[in-house]
């Protein structure tokens, strides 16, 4: 390897020769992945940074690089949100050092990344982040009943809006009529009228279920696409996009630069590889924004309380990726040397980034 291309020192390097379909549902290791990822979980709720790098790492090792994400997009929506509110302008830079990496390398798979001082360097930091964040009452799933919530004869209790007005700004032509009532109510619920956020989640939790009984049926309801959302174009009628637009309406009403910036970076993170199944899976990131127009949101918050912490654990993160290594499957001598042209020029590509000093300051 080129001795100007960032590489991880001999004794942590990851050698081995699976392939990355050979990972599916498990880790390096061979845990299953959903065990895994509720291990990470468990390990940040409980302060504990080395296990919860050591999962992680499980993770990236197995090329799991997107179900590291979707822990990190679940815990702070769940468990973090306004206990440290900056914490997602800190995450939405830092997905955008790993996608450069991602998209400027001529890799073979992602599984090269692993041994990219770099990538560890960056998910050791978020994770130290996450773990020595402040964390504030978890967020639960609000439960629909189907045979109750979606009979009109019995939601009038629910239906507190004064007037219809309250989504109207929002509303576009070819959005779907039978949401507007929904879509008024938590409209209402987050304006300075109401500012009930138990009330708008619940009307989160209404539209999202409604919309998984509509695709259920195969119909549908689809809303018309918004400039703002820069998705792949088969999910931009995807109706939580309307829920997106009420929220920046009310958030430009707050008049707050800060509360802006935030709901900005979250709507960002939410938007990470987009799918309409992430809907369910990220619903506490909209929990969080529901909290940022109707809680308060404290601005003197530091990102990190111990910097030095930090820097312990991403300067010492190879450790780990070493004792990982025993449970490597050793590759022969041929598989060392196969597609050797197409590694060099990974590893050329990989020369001409400048990101280590991004994931150097916090």
């Amino acid at each position: 390897m080129d001795d100007d291309m960032p590489s991880v020192s001999d004794n942590s390097e990851i050698n081995d020769m699976r392939l990355p379909k050979e990972f599916r549902g498990v880790t390096f290791s061979e845990y299953k992945k959903i065990l895994v990822r509720n291990e990470l979980i468990r390990a940040m709720l409980n302060n504990k940074i080395e296990p919860a790098c050591y999962w992680t790492a499980e993770l990236v090792c197995a090329g799991h690089f997107m179900d590291v994400w979707e822990a990190i997009l679940f815990f702070i929506g769940k468990y973090i949100h306004i206990g440290n509110p900056k914490i997602v302008v800190y995450l939405e830079k830092r997905y955008d050092v790993f996608r450069s990496i991602l998209n400027q390398g001529e890799m073979l798979n992602e599984l090269q990344l692993r041994n990219h001082p770099i990538i560890r360097k960056l998910f050791a930091e978020l994770i130290s982040v996450l773990v020595m964040s402040s964390k504030k009452n978890s967020f639960e799933a609000i439960k629909i009943n189907r045979q109750e919530e979606y009979d009109i004869t019995q939601m009038t209790e629910r239906l507190l809006a004064p007037s219809v007005k309250y989504a109207s700004d929002s509303f576009m032509k070819d959005d779907p009529n039978e949401l507007y009532i929904a879509l008024n109510e938590f409209a209402y619920n987050i304006s300075s009228d109401r500012l009930n956020m138990r009330n708008a989640c619940y009307w989160v939790e209404w539209i999202l279920d409604f919309d998984l009984i509509c695709r259920k049926k195969k119909q549908p309801c689809c809303c018309e696409p918004r400039d703002f959302v820069k998705v792949e174009s088969k999910f931009r009628t995807d109706c939580i996009w309307i829920l997106w637009d009420i929220l920046f309406s009310y958030c430009e009403k707050k008049n707050s630069t800060y509360i802006t910036q935030l709901l900005q970076s979250l709507f960002q993170l939410f938007c990470i590889k987009y799918t309409t199944a992430s809907c369910k899976r990220r619903r506490f990131l909209l929990y969080f924004a529901i909290s940022l127009l109707t809680e308060h949101v404290p601005n003197n918050i530091e990102l990190v309380t111990n910097k030095t912490i930090v820097s312990n654990v991403t300067n010492n993160i190879n450790r780990v990726y070493k004792q990982l290594r025993q449970n490597e499957h050793v590759p022969t001598t041929d598989y060392l040397f196969a597609n050797l042209e197409k590694e060099t020029q990974f590893e050329n590509t990989m020369r001409k980034l400048q990101l280590v000093q991004s994931v150097d300051t916090v």
